[in-house]
Order: C-alpha cells, then structure tokens, then sequence
C-alpha cells in the first residue's frame, strides 16, 4: 500500500513526496519514507484503531520478524516529529494490546490535476483548444506516468546498510567495546561469559576459524581500548576493585608485556580511551583533586615520564566529558558531553583553541562514537528508554542519517577499509516474583514480558497495585497494574525517561525521578493517583536519586549532589525544606516502621541511624555479606538484597534480630539486574524485581561502509 497524496494532521504538513514533515512554516525535517507510510495509513482510515497486524501487513508485506520491530521504531520516531495541538497530549495514541489510532483528523492536499478552458463562444479559441487536446492529454498522463515513477523510486530507499551486517563473534555471553585495527585485521574486545570474570580477547579477522586469544587474565574490569597505528599495541584501563586501583595500561600483543602508564579515576563504570592516528597522543578518562569531576586528559606518548594534562573543563562546567574520538588528523577531537543523566550529545572540539561546536541535538545518552575514513563523518549510537540505535553525522551540515540497527553500540571503525565493528545489545527486561514460603528449590516466574522492557517495579499492599516504567511508548513512562500483571494501565504521559517509582505508605501517590523539562537537571516528582497529577518538587538542587518515602508520607528521602559532597536529604514535598541526614556519603536509605534509617554508601555493607542523629550509622550488616547499593528491600525486621558473587547474584535474606543469612535463589550474572532494586509483595509472600531476557551481545561488522547508502 503506498499514498503519495501529501496531507495535513493540525499543524503538522506531511510532505509525502519529499520524505519530510513541516510543523507550519519551519524547516522540513527529512523521515524515512516506511515511517511516513505508516502515518498515512493511519490518516487515510481515520479514525479507526489501526492493529498492529494491519499495519504490518500493510507497511512490510506480512513480513513479522521485520515489521513487529520497526513498527514500534516507526511509531516512537513520528511521536518525535509531530506537534501536538494545545488541546491534544499527543498525535497517535497506542490502544494497548490492540495498535494505534490517529487523534486529529487529517486534511488531504489537492493532487496535480488538469484544467482546461470552459467552451466559449470564441470558435477560434476552441478550433485552437481541439486541436491542442489530445497532445496536451498525452503529456499530461506521461507527466503523471513520471511522477508516480520518480515518487516509487523516492518511497523505496537504498538497500539499508544493517542488511549487510555480518557476525564477527558468537560466544555466550556479553562480547562488546570492539576495538579493530586500523587495517581491519586485529579486534580487541571484552568477552563476559555468563558466568565468570570478564577479559580483554584478541581475534584475528583474516582467520576467522581461529578461536580468540585471551589478553588479560584476572578479576579487574577492561572494557574500552585502542589500538596503536601499527596494531601491535593495546591501550586501556584496567579497574580492580579488590586493589582499589585503576591503571591505564599499554599491552605489547605479541609478548603480552604491560607497562603502566597513568592512574585512572576507580569510580565509574566506562574507561574510555582514544589515540592520535600518528601515536603521538593518548587520552583518557582521569581526575584530579583540583577538578569538580573526572574528564579527558592528554599523555604525551613521545616523551618519557610526560604527566597527564588535563583537556576537559576543571571545574564549574555545568556539564562532564564523557566518550571521545580524535579526528583522523589529529585538529579535533569529537566529545560526549553530558549535562544529566538525560542529556548528552556530541560536540566537535578543536585541540588547539578548545572552540566547541555542537553537532547532535536533543539525545539522552550517547554509547559510542567514531570517525569514518573521510574525516567528515562521525558513526556514533544513541540509547533512549534502553532501545539502542546507530547513526552518521555530517560535521558540516550535521545531517543526521540513520543506519537502522536496534541495539547499535559503542562502533569502531578499521580507518583503511572504513569498515565499521560494533556491539549488538538488545536490552529488555521483564518483571518477575519468586515464591518466599517455598522449601522446594523453583525459579523465578516471569510476571510481566513481552517485546518491551518493564523496569523499577513497586508494589503497595494498601491498593494491591504494582507500579513501574515501562518503555512501550517510546518513552519509559509510569504504569501500574494488578498483582498478577493483568490490567495495565499507563499513569504519565511526559514524553520523558522517568525511573525508581515508590508508592507512598497510603498508597496514595507514587514518587519518581525525571529529568526537568530543558532535561538539564533530574527532579523529584509525585503523582496523585486518584487525580493523575503530576507535580514536581520544590527544591533548587539539580541532581538527586532514588527517592523513598518518611514515615508521615510528607518528606522523600533522596540522595542529593553537591559540589563538595553526596548523602541523602530529607525534602518535603509541599514546600521543598530540607534537612541533611546522613554524613558519611550515603546513596540510598529506607525508613523502617519503627523511625530508623537503613542506608547504603559506595562501599560495601549497610548501615543503619536515627534519622535525626547528626552521628554516622553503625553497620548493620558487615560488608562481608552485603554488597549492593540499591538491589534491596526492607520488609518486617528483614532485609531482602541481592549479593554478586563469582560472577552470579544471589538473593539473600537477612534477618536483622538473629543478624543471620539464609540464601533463597542463585542466578546468572546477565539475567539480572541489581540496579533495579526489589519490593515484597505481601499477600502472595513473594519477591518481585527485574531479570534481563536478553544477556547476550555479540559483535558485527560492516564492511566499507558508505554514506551515499544511508537514508536521512
């Protein structure tokens, strides 16, 4: 089915003939031709509900292993696009379980049709008229013939490039951060098996029957690394937590000889790294005392003893340097620079001046960058509601074009073939119990799965009503549902990543964290169930993290950043007053029933205090056999927590009265997710928290990839 009439939906002009969309007299904005098929079956049967099925077998010829996904592609990309009325949430509205309706009603634009003159009483006018009629048909219907033709080729893109994706690795596990050789032939990566430490790996392309040869061999983090010009020397960082270390290492591949050559920052969980095409400059991600944060530094690698110089901004930046890429001559430097934890974006740097120049706009987290061979394109992936996608910039014009890889991550490029290397990472996560009063050994069961990911789920005993984020509309917004996972029902509608919901003790209202609406700084915010209000809380502080309730349900707890410290704040939420009270770097804290604070800190063990103590806590439990920062939950003098040991988590219960262990279920390292925390569902006496569908990531390739090939 295609429609190439181009049509109006309110202000937004749907130009079906130039692949764009108008919102009244700004500019275009170039969409792919499938997605704008999609908005124009849904305009031309409005306003019925539109299936899923229907579109599909419309839009991709029935094709469900392609269609299923880029529908929702299709769906979340044109909510981006489109402007909503005053009166209107949104444009296109998901009918749960069912697939998509239009709100507005569409205004069809009058196609290319043929006027004549009305007959007169001029007969030489006429003589002249009939004469010219039937050459002026014939051109009309050639004229017709081409613009249907031209529009055909216009609607069917070039071939997209991920067609020709090819896999490089395929053990089980986690492969990822690709680092290939400038010719093509030498990959470094990280393998994780599923159980087990992760290494650096070394394959040889040109043999690809060969196994990889391990290159590190313990129990430290290596994750990012580059090559020398040559690709005969390794460069990364290697974070031992057990040390309380972080060194940036070169490794001789063929002698695997280290030499150590600067301290890294221990926290933090990426080490990113880069080298000048000419080996005379290393950077990486370093820190200071006399820095606000960590950020780039240069290591002159032409001269000995040379110190690590700073390049990043030292202090009061508003933002943080994150990923970076030198150009291939070496003038610039590409850069991640994040604002918050919801907004990030690349900006082209040049060495000398330090001049900056943004080149993406709008993104939220970006995973990976690098240059192509031309020196006018950079290959980088974006990640929004876990849903991970790669992309070309233009550093010109900073035309975006996209390469339609769902779960594009973290791209090396072979400079001398202009191949591209990445990581597959297809994240999705579901919601999932395990039976408490069982002494049968069982396994989790899965509450709530399907193609989209359920994260942070909370339950409230009060209402029996689960509440979590759910990434289903492209964005992760608030649901609820009932016990068994039935009866979903969305709750905001923010078009913004929100994350950790908490009902309060009433079961009343939910508290999360979102970013504000310039996404610059992350706000706290409580929805009024019964209402369905969202209302942000007062407070000047930019950053804060997992909030819980107080006692009373006036107050969250929360983490607060500042300058010259972390530790948990109390805030009320009618007028923001807040008092300090934890004073020893604390990130997440739960009230108990009795008015006591459990809190966690970046090191191990949990700790407990009077709330209004001004004192530091006294572990509770010793960091022997607590590990987790946020994986816990405390029920009824118990705490429930996951604990991460020989590359697996295990869920534990510890009973605070007896100060005793009792192990309750063991699972693989990648098929959970400790970050999400956890919550007792009372009345089915069972456990609820996240697990990982889909742990494996495996690396891909292609081959001389061209620009020209690639759809705006």
């Amino acid at each position: 089915m295609e429609i190439h009439q181009s049509f109006s939906i309110g202000k937004n002009h749907i130009l079906m003939d130039e692949a764009a969309i108008q919102i009244d007299q700004q500019d275009k904005q170039s969409v792919q031709p499938k997605f704008l098929e999609v908005l124009a079956y849904l305009a031309k049967e409005y306003p019925r509900v539109i299936p899923r099925d229907e579109l599909i077998k419309h839009i991709w010829n029935e094709n469900e292993y392609v269609g299923e996904k880029a529908l929702t592609n299709a769906i979340w990309h044109l909510r981006q696009k489109l402007a909503c009325e005053v009166e209107q949430e949104e444009v296109i509205e998901t009918i749960r379980k069912v697939g998509y309706r239009l709100l507005i009603a569409p205004t069809w634009h009058q196609q290319c049709t043929s006027h004549f003159q009305s007959e007169t009483d001029n007969t030489n006018s006429t003589s002249v008229w009939l004469g010219l009629y039937p050459k002026i048909i014939t051109l009309f219907f050639i004229s017709c013939i081409v613009i249907i033709l031209w529009q055909q080729f216009k609607t069917e893109p070039t071939q997209a490039p991920f067609k020709r994706a090819a896999q490089v690795t395929t053990k089980p596990g986690t492969e990822m951060f690709p680092s290939i050789s400038a010719d093509g032939r030498w990959l470094a990566y990280q393998w994780s098996p599923n159980q087990g430490d992760s290494n650096l790996y070394l394959k040889d392309t040109a043999q690809p029957n060969l196994d990889a040869r391990q290159l590190t061999f313990d129990s430290a983090k290596e994750g990012h690394s580059v090559w020398n010009s040559t690709g005969d020397v390794l460069f990364f960082a290697r974070k031992d937590g057990t040390k309380n270390s972080c060194k940036v290492v070169s490794l001789q591949v063929n002698t695997n000889q280290e030499t150590i050559l600067a301290n890294c920052p221990i926290a933090g969980g990426y080490y990113y790294i880069d080298i000048t095409s000419d080996d005379s400059m290393l950077a990486f991600h370093g820190n200071d005392d006399q820095a606000d944060d960590s950020g780039i530094y240069f290591l002159d690698l032409t001269k000995e003893n040379s110190e690590p110089v700073r390049f990043s901004c030292r202090s009061n930046c508003g933002y943080k340097d994150r990923d970076f890429a030198f150009s291939p001559d070496g003038q610039f430097i590409a850069v991640t620079r994040r604002v918050s934890r919801f907004n990030e974006n690349i900006f082209l740097v040049n060495i000398e001046s330090k001049a900056a120049e943004q080149l993406t706009f709008g993104e939220e987290d970006i995973v990976g960058l690098d240059w192509l061979a031309d020196q006018q394109h950079l290959v980088y992936a974006t990640q929004r509601a876990d849903v991970r996608n790669g992309y070309v910039v233009n550093i010109d014009d900073k035309v975006v074009s996209e390469l339609h890889i769902e779960g594009f991550s973290y791209p090396s490029v072979a400079t001398q073939t202009n191949s591209v290397l990445f990581h597959q990472r297809k994240e999705n996560y579901l919601i999932a119990t395990y039976p408490l009063a069982t002494d049968i050994a069982s396994m989790p069961v899965p509450l709530m799965q399907s193609a989209f990911s359920h994260v942070y789920p909370d339950y409230s005993a009060i209402n029996k009503k689960i509440v979590y984020v759910s990434n289903e509309t492209g964005f992760y917004e608030l649901w609820s549902a009932s016990v068994d996972g039935s009866n979903p029902k969305q709750l905001t509608n923010l078009k913004r990543t929100i994350r950790y919901p908490k009902w309060s003790h009433q079961g009343d209202k939910v508290a999360f964290l979102a970013p504000s609406i310039n996404e610059n700084d992350e706000k706290l915010f409580v929805l009024d169930v019964a209402t369905g209000r969202v209302e942000q809380v007062p407070s000047s502080f930019e950053k804060f993290n997992r909030p819980t309730w107080s006692l009373d349900d006036q107050s969250l707890i929360s983490a607060v950043y500042q300058k010259d410290h972390v530790d948990l704040y109390q805030i009320e939420i009618e007028t923001g007053n807040f008092q300090r009270v934890t004073f020893d770097s604390a990130r997440y804290g739960i009230v108990t029933s009795d008015g006591e604070l459990l809190y966690t800190k970046l090191e191990n063990g949990l700790w407990r205090k009077e709330i209004a103590s001004k004192q530091s806590g006294i572990m509770a439990i010793p960091a022997t056999k607590f590990n987790t920062i946020y994986g816990w939950r405390y029920f009824d003098s118990q705490v429930f927590y996951s604990y991460k040991k020989a590359g697996s988590y295990h869920l534990n219960k510890y009973d605070l009265f007896n100060q005793n262990v009792t192990q309750l279920l063991k699972l693989p390292k990648r098929s959970f997710s400790s970050s999400s925390g956890m919550s007792v569902m009372v009345e089915n006496n069972a456990l609820l928290f996240n697990m990982s569908a889909y742990p494996q990531a495996d690396i891909k390739i292609i081959e001389n990839l061209k620009v020209s090939e690639l759809v705006h």
